[in-house]
């Protein structure tokens, strides 16, 4: 699924709740094997993150969890809590991630120019292979949204169906709740937008990795938030995703600060993120 040297403040662990609204919910992510019968000992066990959302922040774990994501400013902060360590990826939207990568092309252009005629024509290579690189991470994707007739229930909230296509083979399955009738849905709409701007977004906010490509334009067209997502590979459900346990609340100041007494670790490379 990321993650500036920041201040350990010891104060803000314990400072106050953030004044303006938020919401807390839980993010279960159910893998679904198809060589077992659902519900078979054979099916892989679900996981369970608790989110955290206020003004423009996310965090996708809470405090007991093993490692935690803190995304906030166009940097993600991962915390481990076993080493009692952190590591910060700055500039890791997607936005940045172009920029890099143009930055790079540019650069490799600049010394194959300049290079010696007998390590010209590598030089031109690499800069030609990392120019490839970057415009396919980058190529949008076209993708369909279809709404259906279909309707379920997730945690007591009905919600309506869309099918979302790539080239024609369906890939996802959303139940969609209009953002009224969910508890803290505007509040988690704005945080799957927050999600968005970072590489490898989509994977924290839908369990669905949709690599550099920039979908989100496209969740307008919902007009609502969804409450469960199903992955198709060759028209079988591969993984299910839902939202539970939604509680609009306003998260502690303290969940979207670095723990004191952790070792910060500037990343300086985010391509390892």
């Amino acid at each position: 699924m990321s993650y500036p040297v920041f201040a350990c403040l010891w104060a803000l662990l314990l400072g106050p709740v953030v004044a303006s609204a938020g919401v807390v919910y839980d993010f279960t992510v159910q893998p679904v094997d198809q060589n077992f019968a659902p519900g078979s000992p054979g099916e892989a066990a679900p996981t369970v993150t608790r989110y955290f959302v206020v003004d423009d922040m996310v965090r996708a774990g809470g405090p007991g969890a093993k490692t935690a994501y803190i995304f906030k400013n166009g940097t993600v902060y991962v915390i481990d809590g076993d080493s009692r360590s952190v590591r910060v990826f700055k500039h890791a939207t997607l936005s940045e991630v172009a920029a890099h990568y143009a930055e790079a092309v540019k650069q490799l252009e600049d010394a194959a120019a300049s290079a010696p005629p007998e390590d010209r024509a590598q030089a031109q290579r690499r800069a030609a292979d990392m120019k490839e690189a970057s415009d396919r991470l980058q190529q949008p994707v076209a993708r369909d949204f279809r709404m259906t007739a279909r309707f379920e229930s997730v945690g007591g909230h009905d919600c309506r169906i869309w099918e979302e296509s790539e080239d024609d083979a369906k890939r996802l399955e959303l139940c969609v709740a209009p953002v009224a009738a969910v508890p803290g849905g505007a509040e988690i709409l704005d945080g799957m937008k927050t999600l968005s701007r970072f590489r490898r977004g989509s994977s924290f906010a839908l369990g669905v990795d949709f690599g550099l490509s920039q979908w989100w334009s496209d969740i307008g067209e919902l007009a609502g938030v969804p409450l469960l997502i199903r992955e198709f590979k060759f028209g079988s459900v591969i993984s299910e995703v839902r939202l539970t346990a939604i509680r609009p609340d306003a998260p502690a100041a303290s969940l979207f600060v670095v723990p004191g007494g952790y070792r910060v670790q500037d990343v300086p490379d985010y391509a390892e993120w």
